[in-house]
C-alpha cells in the first residue's frame, strides 16, 4: 500500500512539473505570437496600397523627361536630381519585395507558432526538443523584426525622396511637353 501511495504521490508530481514546463512553454510562443502582431501592426501603411499608381506615375514622369529633354549641356542641380528622382524610381520594385517577403515570413511564422502551441498543448512531438523548438522560432521572429525595420526604414527614405522629388520633376516634364507642343 505504501508503494502504491509512493507511486501514486510521484506521478501526480511529474505530471504537475510537466504542466507547469507545458505552461511555462505556452507563454514563450504566446510572447512571439503578440511580437509578431506588433510587426503585422508596424506593416500597416495606407501609403502601400498607392504604390502602384505612384510607381506608374514615376515611370510616365521621367519618360516625358527623356522624350522631351534634348539639351547640349544641362543644370548640374537639375542633372542631380533628375538621378536622385531615377534612383528614387527604381528602389520602388525592391522596396516591394522586401514588403511581400516581410508579410509572407509573418504569415508562416503565425502558422509555425500556430502548430507549436498546439503540439505542446496535446504532448505531440520530442517533447524534450520544445525548447529548443523555441528557441528556433524565437530567433526566426527576431530576423522578421530586423527584417520589418530595415523595410520601414527603406520605406520611410522611398516616401521622403519620393515627396522631395516627384513634384518638381513632374512639373519640369510638364513643362518639357508644353514647350514641345508650342512648336
Amino acid at each position: 500500500m505504501k508503494k502504491f501511495i509512493l507511486l501514486l504521490f510521484v506521478s501526480v508530481l511529474t505530471f504537475a512539473c510537466v504542466d507547469f514546463k507545458r505552461d511555462q512553454l505556452l507563454r514563450k510562443v504566446a510572447k512571439m505570437d503578440r511580437n509578431l502582431l506588433v510587426l503585422v501592426g508596424k506593416l500597416k501603411d495606407d501609403r502601400m496600397n498607392d504604390i502602384a499608381s505612384i510607381k506608374l506615375n514615376t515611370i510616365q514622369t521621367e519618360l516625358r523627361v527623356k522624350q522631351n529633354l534634348h539639351l547640349d549641356t544641362i543644370d548640374m542641380e537639375l542633372a542631380k536630381k533628375l538621378d536622385a528622382y531615377k534612383v528614387m524610381r527604381r528602389s520602388i520594385k525592391p522596396m516591394l519585395q522586401q514588403y511581400l517577403k516581410v508579410k509572407e515570413g509573418i504569415k508562416e511564422e503565425k502558422r509555425v507558432l500556430k502548430q507549436l502551441r498546439k503540439d505542446i498543448n496535446e504532448g505531440r512531438g520530442e517533447r524534450n526538443r520544445y525548447a529548443e523548438y523555441i528557441r528556433f522560432e524565437r530567433q526566426k521572429v527576431s530576423q522578421l523584426s530586423s527584417l520589418t525595420t530595415e523595410f520601414l526604414r527603406a520605406k520611410e527614405q522611398f516616401f521622403k525622396d519620393y515627396a522631395l522629388l516627384y513634384p518638381p520633376i513632374e512639373a519640369f516634364s510638364r513643362t518639357l511637353l508644353q514647350k514641345k507642343q508650342n512648336r
